[in-house]
């Protein structure tokens, strides 16, 4: 037998009378056939992404060197800032180099709730399936370099892709248009602050 309610925003009061509600169903030998590993209770969470589609980054053949593509007077993006965070953990001496990749499609959707990294990388399906990387991000910039319409947002919200720093750490980087330019973040993924409702977050696709 298995048992299913939704969790989320719910009254004390509406909780009882759902729990009243179990125990008529399963009757007075619930609580044996729990014992017996028999009777399974499911608590069925919400969605804290709305998932709105894929996109494909194109293929590299060299490896991408960081400290030559975020800089403040790139020619091929245009930046307003590019925060010490970010410098710090991806552009440090000799920065984040990766080698060159295939073509890669990534899904991306937009927070329904505000979140801390640590539930978003579980909706994700973990760590090897939220991590992207620099490459991939720069791509999508490339494709917007001055704001123009695509699939990052450029309305002021944050844009995320968690990517390993030069010391192998996973971080939350954000994107964001604002100030006639592009700006770069990089936090921690234990930062005590969370991610606001319509916040887009980049993963894997597969």
């Amino acid at each position: 037998m298995n048992t299913e309610f939704a969790s989320k925003d719910h009254t004390a009061g509406q909780l009882n009378a759902m729990v009243k509600e179990l125990i008529k169903q399963v009757g007075e030998n619930g609580p044996k056939l729990l014992l017996q590993g028999k009777l399974k209770i499911e608590i069925i969470k919400d969605s804290i992404l709305n998932w709105l589609g894929t996109t494909t980054t194109s293929a590299t053949t060299e490896k991408f060197v960081a400290k030559e593509k975020f800089v403040k007077d790139s020619k091929e993006v245009k930046f307003y800032r590019i925060w010490d965070d970010f410098t710090n953990w991806f552009l440090a001496d000799d920065g984040k180099i990766e080698d060159p990749i295939s073509e890669q499609t990534l899904r991306y959707g937009n927070l329904t709730t505000s979140s801390f990294d640590g539930p978003i990388i579980e909706e994700l399906g973990g760590e090897a399936k939220a991590e992207t990387t620099l490459t991939e991000l720069w791509d999508l910039l490339k494709k917007q370099p001055k704001s123009e319409d695509g699939d990052l947002l450029t309305n002021g919200y944050g844009n995320f892709f968690y990517i390993k720093d030069t010391s192998g750490v996973l971080r939350a980087v954000s994107v964001f248009w604002i100030d006639d330019g592009w700006n770069v973040r990089a936090y921690s993924v234990e930062d005590p602050n969370a991610w606001a409702v319509g916040r887009r977050v980049f993963s894997r696709n597969s």
